[in-house]
């Protein structure tokens, strides 16, 4: 898997799509709390970003871990949440203990179809499901095949802000496949840079990842939404609960 969100995109990300996360992070709160986790919990950021949900974490007294691939946005997560614990590492994990264990994992921003093969989908979910502990939360999205099936998932989207402008262009390059080519213009002093990535997913469908987990020790089922929130159709939420 090639390392996304360089610096550019990912300053972009930070500061222009916080939307998602200020949605769903009351429901993610609430599924932590419903399971008992209190002030100390442990808790798992998979795919952590730039630390946007790992600060509401924080500020609800859990101690937080957050794991993510891309180097530019750790930085990002240590310096706007210096009380919680980052850490490069791309997934699967390189070893079986290599993630840390937690009272809950939680994940957004579909982190798993990021990666290269649907094996390595599998690999991470029973990774997922091994860090926690027992009677530990566990509250992931995903995308499957509707997702990208949406109407709306082939049209061209663009921002433009004072300082920065992004465009992405969308396509299905082959079964299960979801593309993005991702152009950012940052303005940088009297000067704009440019910077292009190409962001590879793939879906995964959503009876196999619950089976994963079930057979991984997760009560797992699935959601529409990790609160009240409204997900995209097809970017689904898995829950679940890991056996004693």
């Amino acid at each position: 898997m090639d390392v996304c969100y360089d610096s550019d995109l990912a300053w972009v990300h930070h500061t222009g799509y916080s939307r998602h996360v200020e949605n769903i992070w009351p429901g993610i709160l609430r599924l932590l709390r419903d399971g008992g986790l209190g002030s100390g919990a442990r808790v798992l950021d998979v795919g952590c970003g730039s630390g946007r949900l790992a600060r509401r974490l924080v500020d609800a007294k859990f101690e937080v871990i957050g794991v993510d691939a891309s180097p530019a946005m750790i930085d990002l997560s240590r310096t706007g949440v210096p009380e919680a614990d980052f850490r490069i590492m791309r997934l699967p994990a390189p070893s079986a203990d290599a993630l840390p264990r937690a009272d809950a994992v939680v994940s957004t921003g579909h982190v798993l179809n990021y990666l290269d093969t649907l094996d390595d989908i599998a690999h991470a979910l029973g990774d997922l499901a091994r860090a926690l502990e027992p009677g530990g939360i566990l509250a992931i999205d995903l995308m499957t095949e509707a997702f990208a099936q949406r109407p709306e998932a082939q049209a061209v989207h663009a921002r433009v802000a004072e300082d920065w402008t992004i465009v992405t262009r969308f396509s299905r390059p082959g079964p299960g496949r979801f593309d993005r080519e991702i152009t950012v213009f940052r303005r940088v002093g009297e000067h704009w840079r440019r910077s292009d990535e190409h962001h590879r997913n793939l879906t995964f469908d959503a009876r196999k990842a619950l089976a994963i987990l079930r057979d991984h020790g997760i009560e797992a089922e699935q959601r529409c939404a990790f609160g009240e929130e409204t997900l995209p159709e097809g970017l689904i939420v898995l829950t679940g609960t890991r056996r004693s």
